[in-house]
């Protein structure tokens, strides 16, 4: 469950308690109370793993809500659920990988809620609040989530990136430690050495020389083999602080080779290699074969490793081969930096390089470069996964906005013009309405009576007669105006009109007029 998940669930269930607790006709029932809470509860930490049923349970239940209340309390009915389908929305949207159902979810939903609407109380304007809640209570929150989802792809991808620059510093600080530690072996091979030699040159002097005796000549000899043996453990001593330089990728491929196999390392070469003859090419191979046995040393040491080479006109492809290290102890994992620059350098010089586990448990590296530099082939995976991630969001920021401008707008749009139209079709004439006479039968009035009557029941202060079937008429078609809201009605018992009102709603006037 992501963070914050759990805050919004409890924050949906808010509505639920108050519609649950509200002294209104058309409150929650106790069995609605419980199940709407029970499905946050279920929903919220479902969402990751099944987030199309969640948003269509939740788009369910806030049409069950809504539906059964239309007509007694809308805007309770609508309020209910409405953070409940908008808090599973936004999360179903965090997973678009596993809800790829999703938007047919957000389609189907505003049809189904106007269908269950039309069906339960035959009214338009029920079936249309109906659609349009649905509407901007799934998809507005979906689309939401889907930015926040495409951001934590962001997130991800720049932290991916951030470790790989960490890394690339880490290599910097090895190489340059190694440098200083070659400096210092060399100035010990160099200073210390050569007092060495001077030292035994003198001793293997003395221990020649005829004016001694034969036990002072032994004693020379002795001095000097002592000396010989500490000239010894000085070039292993410098050896062991020049492991990494023992495999410098100065020199042609054949050197490095050759210095790998003095190193201890069981190398075999296949192919030809010879010296590609464009410098930068024939330096990035060398530090490519370098990195690939200084790491079969590192991490493998006494498993064999292969060397292929396949050169031709357009250019050279090298592979390295190393074998499964053998069971024991093995030296620690590498941080995978090495590799990182191998990557880097092999594509500034137009190449391909690659590099993973062999099923034996090897290792395999292979680098396939041009006879000559060429422009830079496609950044790293990493980089390319930042890129898109960060195109990515700015496209989905951008679709977020205008998804729910759209949403807004065509809400909008269906409302006002089924307003015109309510209005339009249902105009009763005021000189029509003032030729009627309370008595006159249904036949007889039916006669100047619009084609349709408003939808909306009003509630006002002037009472129907008892028993009095009500019809309502627009007054006028504008239904925009300031006198919008005013409405002739009509009201027959058992086939005669026995009232005729006008009904003035305006905020303005006297509803009770």
């Amino acid at each position: 469950m992501r963070p914050g998940a759990a805050a919004l669930g409890v924050l949906a269930a808010v509505p639920v308690c108050w519609a649950a607790l509200a002294a209104r006709p058309g409150r929650l029932a106790a069995v609605e109370a419980v199940l709407l809470p029970a499905l946050l509860v279920v929903g919220v930490p479902a969402a990751a793993r099944r987030p199309t049923a969640v948003l269509a349970a939740a788009a369910a239940a806030w049409i069950a809500v809504f539906v059964p209340r239309a007509e007694d309390d809308s805007l309770l009915g609508a309020a209910a659920f409405a953070g409940g389908l908008a808090v599973l929305a936004l999360l179903a949207g965090r997973y678009p990988l596993a809800g790829r159902r999703d938007p047919a979810v957000l389609v189907l939903g505003p049809c189904a809620a106007a269908a269950t609407a039309l069906g339960a109380t035959g009214g338009i304007d029920t079936a249309l609040a109906a659609a349009v809640g649905v509407s901007v209570l799934s998809v507005v929150p979906w689309t939401a989530g889907r930015h926040l989802a495409r951001h934590d792809e962001l997130v991800r991808a720049g932290w991916e990136r951030a470790r790989l620059w960490e890394r690339e510093a880490e290599r910097a600080v090895e190489v340059a430690r190694g440098r200083e530690r070659d400096r210092l072996a060399g100035e010990m091979h160099d200073l210390i050495g050569h007092e060495l030699a001077r030292v035994a040159l003198g001793v293997g002097a003395l221990e020649v020389d005829p004016g001694l005796d034969a036990g002072r000549r032994a004693a020379a000899g002795r001095a000097r083999q002592g000396v010989t043996a500490a000239a010894e453990r000085l070039a292993d001593v410098v050896r062991m602080l020049r492991t990494d330089a023992a495999l410098a990728d100065d020199g042609p491929v054949a050197e490095v080779v050759e210095r790998a196999r003095q190193a201890g390392l069981d190398v075999a070469v296949v192919g030809d290699p010879a010296e590609p003859q464009e410098p930068v090419i024939a330096a990035t191979v060398r530090r490519v074969l370098s990195e690939a046995l200084t790491n079969a040393m590192k991490h493998a040491p006494g498993a064999p490793v292969r060397v292929g080479v396949d050169a031709d006109v357009d250019g050279l492809r090298l592979s390295v081969r190393t074998g499964a290290p053998p069971a024991t102890p093995g030296s620690p994992p590498g941080s995978g930096s090495g590799l990182t620059g191998l990557a880097e350098r092999v594509r500034l010089v137009g190449g391909r390089f690659a590099a993973g586990p062999a099923p034996d448990g090897g290792w395999t590296l292979t680098a396939e470069l041009p006879a000559a530099p060429g422009p830079p082939a496609p950044v790293s995976d990493t980089e390319l996964r930042h890129r898109r991630a960060r195109e990515t969001v700015q496209r989905s920021g951008w679709r977020a906005v205008l998804v729910a401008a759209g949403v807004g707008a065509a809400g909008t749009a269906l409302v006002a013009g089924y307003m015109v139209v309510d209005a339009a079709t249902s105009v009763l004439d005021p000189a029509d309405f003032a030729r009627l006479a309370v008595g006159q039968p249904r036949s007889a009035v039916a006669a100047v009576l619009p084609a349709r009557t408003r939808t909306d029941d009003p509630t006002t202060g002037v009472p129907a007669p008892a028993g009095a079937v009500c019809e309502h008429y627009s007054t006028h078609a504008d239904p925009f105006d300031a006198r919008r809201a005013d409405l002739f009605r009509l009201c027959f018992v058992d086939g005669i009109l026995v009232g005729k009102d006008v009904l003035v709603r305006s905020a303005d006037t006297d509803p009770g007029r």
